[in-house]
Parts: structure tokens; sequence; C-alpha cells
């Protein structure tokens, strides 16, 4: 499952940006299905329909119309309740939130319960959900839930990028065994993406231009083609992230190991109260080095070269002292 999340200053609508990346995920292949959890009360279903001179009713098909079912979550019950935006093929399903805000923060709350089965669905549709950023929302469940996260926040200044940390922190996203975590940045920033990467504590996915909600849903034609390109590249890696997430899990449970994310050598975040390490390719060498260690780890218990930075020829500190016999014999 892929979150998108908005970060209270940003412009664009986190629901306008996951339908975005849903469509780009659709075109390049895959079956998709979207859900617009914004708690706020959803704004997504009239927007699309005034972009695409179509009626999306939320009551009648979305999840109000899912919640009163009150049956499991499976992919015969959401094909009745779901909007697909491709009827020529069905790979991209959609589920709107209530406009009213009542009825969204009920409708956040009820996905929230049923994230697991959100989960177990991506083995059939690539899952998207979007909503609001921020520590102590409804949404947060489905965030600490996602193996991948963006989040969408303008950044432009160091200060800027230290309060996405705040932030991020605050809503449980920061720490070790968390998953991907990334931003996407919205409008300039005089930042480079390892210094934001630094200071925020997240890997930049992708630069987005200020536009309204309305031409990125309703994107065609030659004078959108950039910006389709800025969203072709941001789709791929943050569904190169998604597929990383699965296998590592698929390999942690064939071999009973912990998975990558939960390993603090290999997490590539830091713990909450540790704050931003001091160079950003402190945060990639444990990404890059953090499977290849664990391996190591599993296959030879005898002391080895440390993983994460440290000093060859030293032993790993995680692993226990060889006896002496065996260090004799060797």
């Amino acid at each position: 499952m892929l979150a998108v999340a908005a970060a209270a200053n940003a412009r664009l609508d986190p629901g306008s940006l996951g339908l975005a990346l849903a469509r780009r995920w659709s075109e390049a292949g895959e079956r998709v299905l979207f859900i617009d959890a914004d708690a706020s009360g959803a704004r997504l279903a009239p927007r699309l329909g005034k972009a695409t001179h179509s009626e999306y009713s939320p009551a009648r098909r979305g999840l109000p119309s899912l919640m009163v079912a009150r049956q499991p979550l499976t992919l015969p019950l959401l094909a009745e309740h779901c909007y697909s935006l491709d009827t020529a093929r069905g790979s991209l399903w959609a589920l709107f939130a209530p406009r009213h805000p009542d009825g969204a923060a009920l409708a956040s709350r009820w996905l929230a319960d049923r994230a697991d089965h959100l989960g177990a669905l991506s083995a059939e549709r690539r899952v998207i959900v979007s909503g609001l950023l921020g520590g102590g929302t409804r949404f947060a469940p489905l965030l600490a839930a996602a193996p991948v996260v963006a989040a969408l926040s303008p950044v432009e200044s160091t200060d800027q990028a230290k309060a996405l940390w705040t932030v991020c922190r605050d809503a449980g996203l920061m720490g070790f065994g968390r998953g991907q975590r990334v931003v996407v940045v919205e409008g300039e920033s005089p930042l480079r993406d390892d210094h934001i990467a630094v200071e925020a504590g997240m890997q930049v996915a992708g630069r987005l231009p200020v536009i309204d909600d309305e031409r990125l849903l309703r994107l065609g034609g030659r004078r959108d083609r950039g910006l389709i390109d800025t969203l072709d590249e941001i789709a791929k890696r943050l569904l190169a992230l998604w597929r990383l997430a699965a296998a590592e899990n698929l390999e942690a449970a064939a071999s009973r190991l912990p998975a990558a994310d939960a390993d603090p050598f290999t997490a590539g975040l830091f713990a909450p109260d540790a704050g931003p390490p001091e160079a950003a390719d402190h945060v990639r060498r444990r990404q890059a080095d953090g499977r290849a260690g664990l391996a190591e780890a599993a296959a030879d218990p005898a002391p080895g070269p440390a993983v994460d930075g440290g000093r060859p020829g030293e032993p790993d500190p995680r692993r226990a002292p060889a006896p002496e016999s065996r260090r004799r014999r060797g």
C-alpha cells in the first residue's frame, strides 16, 4: 500500500496527487485501487466530476455505500462499490470519501480499522490511499500500516525541511521499522535533494510545480507533456519502492527473519528522538548496505567487518564473540 499524505501547508490536494499517480500506475499496466481517505471532507469527487464533465457520487458508489454493506473487503465487493475510471480495461478503481466532514471522519476511521485488509488486497491490486499528514489524525493508522509513504510538502528553506521532519515524527512516521518514507517537493526549492534528505530525514522522490487540482485531474495534450513526464518519474520511483518493500516482506516471511526495515542497521531512517544524521550519504549507505549486511549476519555467525560505517576489520557489534576454541581452529 502506498499512502500519499499532504502537509498542512501543501497547496495541492493529496487526493489529486494520489489519483494522478494511480493513473500513471494504471497506464503502466498495473491494476490499481485508489482510495480517497481525506478525513476533513472529500473535495476530490466534485473536482474530478468538474474536470471530466462527469458525476461521481460517493453515496451511490464509494466509501459510504461500502460501509453500509457490512461485508469483508473482497475484490468482488469492491467491484460493486468502486468507480471504474478506465472502463475499457477496468485497471483503475476509485473509492471516494463522503463530502461532509463528519461522514469523512467516520469513513477514515473505518478504513483505519481495516488497514490490514487493505494491505492484503495489494496482492491483487496496488492500493493507493490519500489523506492529510499530521499527528493524531484519523489517517495516522493507515500511514503507519503503509510500507511506502509519500509526503507532499513545499520545502522552501532549511527551516521548512526541519519542520516537515517534526511533523512526520509526530505522525509516527520516523524511526526504525517504519518502511520507506519519501517527500514530493511542491513548488520551487533552493535546496538540493541531498540537503533536503538530511534535514527532513527522507529522500526526495521528485519535485512538482505549483499547479491547481483541476489541471492535475485533466492532464492531457501537448502543453502538459512536461508535467506528465515528471509524474511518470515520481510514479516509477514509488512503484519501485513498493515492489522492494513487498519483496523484502516476502523474503523475511520465507526465512523467518525480521524485515529489513525492522533492523536498525538497514532502516535508512532515524529514531524519533535522534534527529537527522550529519550527512545524507549516511542514509544512502544504510539503505544500500543494509540487506547485504543482514544476509551476511544470518549466514555466518563469526565476527566480521561491521556494516553501517564501521571500520574495516572491526568486529560487528551486533554479534557475540566466537568461542575461544573456534578462534584457535581458525
